[in-house]
């Protein structure tokens, strides 16, 4: 890809760059927390548990793959933290097989290879970027305003008035109610004043106005580049202040590199990288279900005026929720996480004779986190503060000793030889404190302040991993015309059994340069033309545990003569057949260039077959055990990809390029096991993904809503869940039992978007240039938690809701729009389409226009002087209404209530010295 928009547009992340770039490189931004890191899956969904995320490569140090939780979060971070990306040189990313067997083990979802800058010959070269913005929330929810809260709390109350018992009517007033009563309950009886002018007393609140703000992003890079004969440098520092769009959220990271290389003599060379990194996250829970954003959504629009949202000593709002107001909750809440991260490598080069070399490096990846969190009792609804410590260790070494060879038979025959080996040791250390309660005093927000450890949430974590690998590649060419490229790597993982540890990943590849046939040749529209074609074999040895081949043993309790004794149990159930997951993919591609380079196209045809999978599965409850981890199951990715890149207008005062990618997936189910059952899975009440042969992975699997249920519906004996009534949601009843239950789900799509693309148009005149950078998906669902979670039936009036309830059934004749039920459903929850939404968007990413001062400023202090003006996110469109945020579905079709994307307008200057 082009890097050169690392340094063109502001760019807060690596991962960010490649958003749109490449085909078959879907980059999703899960999540709008600054700091947090994006999604990246190479040509599809691949594994079930052994993780998606492709390896990182950076100068050549494979990085320690992470693996995605449930939310989409890296909860134990993600390779690319705490990387500036000004420091980048190049970015390539390995898809088919052949390409990244050399990396074997943990390839099979595809290798990101990442070069950083390095010195070059000549005088020092200074150069200081420097970017200030805003940035705002690309959306809000919708939600009822107060006006129309009251409107759905009055229909909820009278309805449960006029059931409570006989001679009770909608129109008694609050006073006629409490006399009946006896007493006073907001179950049965209005607030008054919702009906007075001006609604005295009370304040009307639109939430999401007092929770999102508009943020500030401050970057500060600076760099020194150089060298001479005998060392080469590249050194740089960089400070980046990112407010988020919401209170509360902040994110900061300082970064530094020194890439040295020294040249002894001719023959030997020797050098250091060093990246020592420092950030600061602010987030005190803003995400996910159950977490403040949901209750700053789902917040009752209405406070008493002046009890400063519900906080105090005050009681709060009696129609409301009995919770703390969300936004002070935020704002006294410390939810903190600092990473300190030192990316180290060593290495030395040595010339034995002509065309061949010897290197040697040593790699270290050291990773300290330390997360604190503390609510104080005046937030907390039982006037309890809360608080915990957790701290992780990551070591990532790695040694890699290789020896090439390359040889030149008079321009004619070509030959590289390369044989290597390595050893790869991580380990991951993990330690937390809960403390439930018990703290004297809010101003003390250490743990040992107080004096209820949590037993349950405290404990300590260690595990350690070694990865030994022995590789080798040939690669032939004959008159430039005919390449020939074979490679195997064994590697033995401990993660794997005993006799199982080994696995072996052989490729080959070839590629014919049409172009350089006498027959083509000729040809003067034909710049360049290759045909290519290849197989080859990964592995993938990343999953949660690391421990699953060998039994381990735990803590438990036991009553023995009324006491209890506390001893060690066996804690799983050991496989020490456990081996590798395979990825088999076979790539057939061409790339052609026209009209002396003013045109090229590249178009690649694949099937990747991941087999072996890794997957915990049920097994008798006899064993004493739920589940075990064991290889089943086989998943195939079938697709293709196009990239096109035009020069539309050319050699003159205006230029005008053009790159366009554009990729399709498909992706289905092969095997799960010897007798192919189905697997469901998914979380919150019942399941609403199935693995299932034949269809893709994680297909959304719910019941079909078919309308309102009348009274002549119930009358001919529609099936009906629990006790449902006249005006509630009318489900399809798929299997004919008569009842509506989870039997009934169908499959009703999935999270795969089916098309992938991106385009980038680059503009230049004179000292102007502008790139507007356009990226979409189609094709794929999402199912929305975070949206069920308030959007629900049943759901008391207390909550907001989203505002689809307007149009809600209110009688036979206001049916309203024939999806929505009526408001005070009560027969219960289910998984249906209700909660069902297209992912599909596009969105302009990017608008960037820069003027090149150094034109109209001539100056001897500087080589190069630019200014530009970015808007990111300002413009595009989707049909998610269920969230913030569609590409916020995870792996498994689910959305848990992804902080909401910014948009923003950003100015910078680059200086080159």
């Amino acid at each position: 890809m082009d890097t050169e928009i690392l340094n063109q547009r502001p760019i807060s992340k690596v991962d960010q760059a490649m958003v749109g770039q490449m085909a078959g490189v879907r980059v999703k931004q899960t999540s709008g927390v600054p700091g947090k890191s994006f999604s990246v899956q190479v040509r599809g969904t691949g594994s079930i548990s052994a993780g998606n995320q492709p390896l990182y490569v950076i100068d050549g140090f494979p990085l320690e793959p992470a693996t995605q939780n449930g939310s989409g979060d890296f909860g134990s971070g993600n390779p690319l933290d705490n990387i500036n990306p000004g420091d980048i040189e190049s970015i390539q990313v390995l898809k088919d097989a052949a390409a990244a067997s050399i990396y074997g083990s943990r390839a099979s979802n595809g290798v990101v290879l990442i070069k950083t800058k390095s010195g070059k010959l000549g005088k020092p070269k200074l150069s200081f970027n420097t970017y200030y913005g805003i940035n705002q929330t690309v959306k809000k929810l919708d939600v009822l305003n107060a006006e129309e809260w009251i409107d759905r709390a009055s229909e909820i109350i009278d309805s449960r008035w006029v059931s409570s018992g006989t001679g009770r009517t909608a129109d008694q007033t609050s006073a006629e109610r409490q006399a009946i009563l006896g007493g006073f309950d907001t179950n049965f009886i209005k607030d008054d004043r919702w009906f007075q002018e001006g609604h005295p007393g009370l304040d009307y609140i639109d939430w999401q106005d007092e929770f999102f703000r508009t943020g500030e992003v401050k970057s500060y890079q600076l760099s020194a580049r150089g060298g001479n004969e005998f060392v080469n440098y590249f050194i740089s520092g960089e400070h980046l202040n990112q407010d988020g769009i919401a209170r509360g959220v902040n994110y900061k990271r300082y970064s530094a590199r020194a890439n040295i290389e020294i040249t002894a003599n001719e023959k030997l060379k020797f050098g250091i990288n060093i990246a020592p990194s420092y950030s600061v996250t602010q987030d005190p829970g803003v995400e996910g279900k159950d977490n403040l954003m949901h209750y700053v959504v789902s917040a009752t629009p209405i406070s008493e005026n002046g009890l400063d949202y519900n906080i105090g000593d005050n009681a709060p709002y009696a129609w409301g929720r009995s919770v703390p107001s969300p936004i002070r909750t935020i704002e006294n809440t410390i939810g903190e996480n600092k990473i300190f991260r030192t990316l180290t490598t060593l290495f030395g080069e040595y010339e034995i004779s002509e065309g061949l070399r010897i290197k040697s490096s040593l790699n270290l990846d050291n990773t300290e986190a330390k997360n604190k969190y503390f609510k104080p009792s005046f937030v907390d609804r039982n006037r309890q503060a809360s608080g915990s410590f957790s701290s992780y260790q990551k070591q990532n070494f790695v040694n890699e000793n290789t020896v090439n060879y390359d040889l030149n038979f008079n321009d004619t025959h070509t030959l590289s030889l390369l044989g290597g080996a390595s050893y790869s040791i991580f380990k991951y250390d993990n330690q937390r404190i809960l403390a439930a309660e018990g703290f004297g005093s809010d101003d003390i927000t250490t743990i040992n302040a107080a004096n209820n450890i949590s037993a349950s949430g405290t404990y300590t974590l260690e595990t350690k991993k070694v990865l030994i690998s022995y590789f080798g590649r040939a690669q032939y060419g004959y008159q430039d015309k005919y390449l020939v490229t074979a490679s195997i790597r064994r590697d033995g993982s401990s993660n794997f059994g005993r006799d199982t540890k080994w696995g072996v990943f052989p490729s080959a590849s070839l590629g014919w340069n049409i172009d350089k046939e006498k027959f083509i040749s000729n040809v003067e529209f034909i710049s360049n033309m290759k045909l290519r074609a290849s197989w080859g074999l990964a592995g993938n040895n990343t999953f949660s545990d690391d421990y699953a081949s060998i039994s381990r043993i735990g803590f438990s309790n036991y009553s023995y003569n009324g006491n209890f004794a506390t001893g060690q149990v066996p804690i799983n159930s050991a496989n020490p057949n456990l081996s590798w997951e395979e990825s088999e993919t076979i790539n057939f591609g061409t790339d052609i260039g026209l009209f002396k380079g003013r045109i090229f196209t590249s178009f690649d045809y694949y099937v990747k077959t991941n087999k072996d999978l890794l997957l915990s599965v049920p097994v008798p409850t006899a064993s004493g055990f739920s589940s075990a981890v064991t290889n089943i199951g086989k998943v195939e990715n079938r697709g293709w990809e196009l990239e096109l890149t035009t020069r539309n207008l050319q050699g003159g005062e205006f230029t005008w390029t053009t790159n366009f990618n554009l990729s399709h997936n498909t992706n289905e189910v092969k095997q799960l096991g010897p007798d192919n059952s189905p697997i469901l899975g998914g979380s919150f009440d019942i399941e609403h993904n199935i693995l299932q042969v034949g269809q893709p992975l994680y297909s959304l699997y719910v019941v079909q809503q078919d309308g309102i249920l009348s009274a002549q519906d119930i009358a001919n004996g529609a099936a009906l869940y629990g006790n449902q009534t006249e005006g509630d949601p009318k489900y399809v009843d798929a299997n004919g039992d008569g009842v509506i239950s989870p039997a009934d789900r169908v499959l009703s799509g999935h999270p795969n978007p089916d098309y992938v693309y991106g385009m980038t148009n680059t503009f230049t005149y004179k000292g102007f240039d502008l790139t507007v950078l356009l990226q979409g998906q189609s094709g794929g669902k999402i199912y929305s938690t975070f949206g069920r979670a308030i959007d629900r039936t049943g759901q008391g009036y207390q909550d907001n809701h989203l505002g689809f309830i307007r149009d809600r059934w209110r009688s036979p004749e206001d049916p309203g729009n024939g999806i929505e039920g009526k408001a005070y459903s009560t027969f219960g929850r289910i998984k249906n389409t209700d909660w069902l939404y297209s992912s599909d968007y596009w969105r302009i990413r990017n608008i960037t226009l820069g003027y090149d001062l150094g034109s109209v400023i001539k100056t001897n202090i500087f080589s190069g002087l630019r200014i530009y003006v970015t808007a990111e996110n300002w413009f595009g469109d989707d049909n998610y209404y269920g969230g913030f945020n569609p590409e916020a579905v995870n792996s498994n079709g689910d959305d848990y209530g992804a902080f909401p994307l910014s948009k923003s307008i950003v100015t910078g200057l680059n200086f080159t010295f």
